[in-house]
Order: structure tokens, then C-alpha cells, then sequence
């Protein structure tokens, strides 16, 4: 049994064999969790590893077995959440994407939304970071690497391109 007041105390301070404990009497319920709210088991441990960072952000000392677990299960609810929209998000893109690819092959022959005039109304750095991340794979951490900025910046700088991209496609005659 974990002596939750001991454990989150020494998660307060960041003592490594209070994240060693941790880890190791709560990983599993945690994935187990995750994957209850549909995140495949794939994609679980990142969830978990993603939960693991809003520890280390926002714990503080509980007394109560229960109070804690309540508060993992909500970190765990939002990661999840976090982690549909992700998905969805990439997916959306990976489509419009793979659209894009085979219309610029030669003899296709153009159908529904027009990716190519849409992308081509973006800046070349634009497109540019758009084609690393959703064609070639570059993760976000690799690109903010590259602009020598955060990751967090270029999450925020790929949403906005695609909301922009959402738009040129869906009333290609506005601009």
C-alpha cells in the first residue's frame, strides 16, 4: 500500500524514488484508464507520459487515497481528451494531404477541394512547415529545433495554418 501523503510530498520536491514509486504502483491503472476512455494501447503510454508532465507541473500534497486518485483520473480524462483532438486534427490534414499528393501527380485528374491553389496561397515557409509535419513526419520538437523557437510556438503556428487552410478550401472563391 502507498502512503499517498509520503508519495506527493516527495513528488512535490521531485525526488526520484518518489517518481520511481509512483511509476511503478500507478503506471498501470493509469494506461488502464486511458485506454478505458478509448485511446488505443498504442497511443497509451504517451498518454501516461503526457499525465506524468501535468504531474510535475501541478502536484501538491494530498491526504486522501481517494482525493488523489480523483485527481488522477481527471488528468487522465484531459489527456485523453488532448489526445482525441490531436488525432482528429492530424487526421484531417493527413487527408487533405494525401489528396494533395496524388492530385500533383502527373495524368490526375483534380476532384473536390483544390489543396494545391489553397497551399499556394500560403508564404513558402508556410507550406513548407506544413509539408515536414503532416507529409514528411518532422515532429513538432523537430521543427521548433529547426526555427529555434518552442515547440509550443510551432503548435500554435500549425493551428492557425490549418484554420487558415480550413477556410481556403471550404470558399475557394473569397480569395
Amino acid at each position: 500500500m502507498i502512503d499517498v501523503p509520503q508519495l506527493t510530498s516527495g513528488l512535490v520536491r521531485c525526488e526520484e524514488a518518489a517518481w520511481r514509486d509512483f511509476h511503478g504502483g500507478y503506471f498501470s491503472r493509469l494506461k488502464a484508464q486511458a485506454m478505458a476512455r478509448g485511446v488505443a494501447e498504442s497511443d497509451a503510454a504517451e498518454v501516461v507520459q503526457r499525465v506524468y508532465l501535468r504531474i510535475l507541473r501541478h502536484v501538491k500534497v494530498f491526504q486522501a487515497d481517494t482525493d488523489f486518485d480523483a485527481w488522477l483520473s481527471c488528468l487522465v480524462r484531459c489527456e485523453s481528451i488532448d489526445a482525441g483532438r490531436r488525432a482528429n486534427r492530424r487526421t484531417w490534414m493527413g487527408e487533405r494531404f494525401q489528396q494533395w499528393q496524388e492530385l500533383r501527380r502527373p495524368g490526375s485528374v483534380a476532384e473536390g477541394l483544390d489543396l494545391e491553389s489553397a497551399m499556394n496561397q500560403l508564404e513558402q515557409c508556410e507550406r513548407e512547415l506544413l509539408v515536414r509535419h503532416y507529409v514528411e513526419g518532422w515532429s513538432q520538437e523537430e521543427l521548433a529545433r529547426e526555427q529555434a523557437t518552442t515547440p509550443k510556438a510551432v503548435e500554435s503556428k500549425l493551428a492557425r495554418l490549418r484554420r487558415r487552410l480550413r477556410v481556403l478550401l471550404e470558399n475557394p472563391d473569397v480569395c
